[in-house]
């Protein structure tokens, strides 16, 4: 991260990143949006700003995109393994459900359940491997959980979770719910000299988002002085990027584990090949060793079918590469710390295009104590 340049966009207008499922324009069409975007995304839009061939794509280093507010400071997803912690009561919270902070106490995380648990030895994980089921941690007699915490953390406090350090985690100073909204966007094409819709691909509808005022996105280029208005999220869709003087990552990167962790936080989405051979992807990679447990979420679908028009007005239909990622915030339990230990999650990822995702670190790892 040394050598990115570090830059902020802010939105024009709201942003729309179509997810991943087949989509053709007509009556009943909804069209919804994937945010925050992946990757390549935002890099294609820095890449805009960049001089004609200056450089070629394979050559240039990249990494995010992050949310950021209005003080420059930096947030991501919150470890999905982490559960609140408050005073017992009559009435029990669901643990999935999200806490009230103001009754949040502590904090604590999920657990891999023991094997010497008599409860959890004939529950095993569906796919291959010697993963074990994840239970709620042993709290004191006048604890219980309260829910899990607020979607987002700042990234100061991401350390301090990597380091364990969970007693000082605030949890209304380090958390945040997420800083946008849904708008609806209905589109109508009108037939020629007429004021009737056209019957076919004549009403869509998009699902687009907007960020609260003094939010947007944050990402590291490797390359400088980039300033401007690129197109970001849609026909018709901008944000301002500017450079940032200092970089909004810089606690991550004061951050030294000891090589002994055994614990591996998600920063940026990746893949994970869950067959060998097979283009099938899920939370984890099939061929990772002595890995006890993990705690995800769903995947982020990207790629597929969609319906483009020609230039000579032919339409087909085009295939892309479907791919689904392990999303930012997800949590591997190793029993022992794996050598060598993996920086980036990329498994699955074909020799041609495994360059372009270590260098826009998809799938970046980030390790710490269990």
């Amino acid at each position: 991260m040394d050598n990115l340049h570090w830059y902020r966009l802010d939105p024009l207008d709201v942003l729309f990143f179509r997810d991943s499922r087949p989509f053709q324009p007509g009556e009943g069409s909804w069209a919804k949006s994937l945010f925050p975007p992946l990757p390549i995304t935002v890099f294609q839009a820095l890449r805009s700003l960049c001089p004609p061939y200056q450089e070629r794509r394979q050559d240039l280093e990249f990494m995010g995109p992050f949310l950021i507010d209005d003080k420059n400071q930096v947030w991501v997803a919150s470890p999905k393994d982490l559960v609140c912690v408050g005073s017992k009561s009559n009435e029990k919270a669901d643990m999935n459900d999200p806490a009230d902070l103001s009754t949040v106490k502590g904090f604590a995380r999920l657990q891999p359940a023991p094997t010497t648990d008599p409860a959890w030895q004939y529950i095993c994980h569906p796919l291959p491997g010697k993963l074990r089921p994840i239970v709620e941690p042993a709290l004191a007699e006048n604890e219980q959980l309260q829910g899990r915490p607020a979607p987002l953390m700042r990234l100061d406090a991401l350390v301090l979770y990597l380091q364990g350090n969970f007693c000082e985690l605030k949890p209304q100073e380090h958390f945040h719910s997420l800083p946008w909204s849904s708008q609806v966007l209905p589109h109508i094409k009108m037939q020629i000299e007429s004021r009737n819709v056209e019957e076919e691909a004549g009403y869509f509808t998009e699902v687009a988002n907007r960020l609260r005022p003094g939010w947007g996105l944050v990402a590291g280029m490797s390359v400088a002085n980039l300033k401007g208005v690129v197109r970001l999220g849609g026909e018709g869709h901008h944000a301002q990027v500017q450079p940032l003087n200092e970089n909004p990552l810089k606690a991550l990167t004061a951050f030294q584990g000891t090589g002994q962790e055994t614990l591996a936080y998600v920063l940026t989405p990746g893949l994970a090949q869950a067959v060998e051979g097979m283009p099938l992807y899920s939370l984890y990679p099939h061929d990772w060793q002595d890995l006890m447990g993990v705690v995800g979420d769903r995947p982020l679908v990207a790629g597929g079918i969609s319906t483009v028009t020609r230039r000579s007005g032919h339409t087909q239909v085009s295939y892309s590469v479907q791919r689904a990622y392990v999303p930012a915030g997800t949590l591997y339990y190793f029993e022992q710390p794996p050598t060598p230990r993996p920086q980036q999650l990329l498994s699955g990822v074909a020799a041609k295009a495994r360059t372009t995702f270590e260098k826009l670190h998809y799938g970046q790892l980030l390790w710490g104590t269990a």
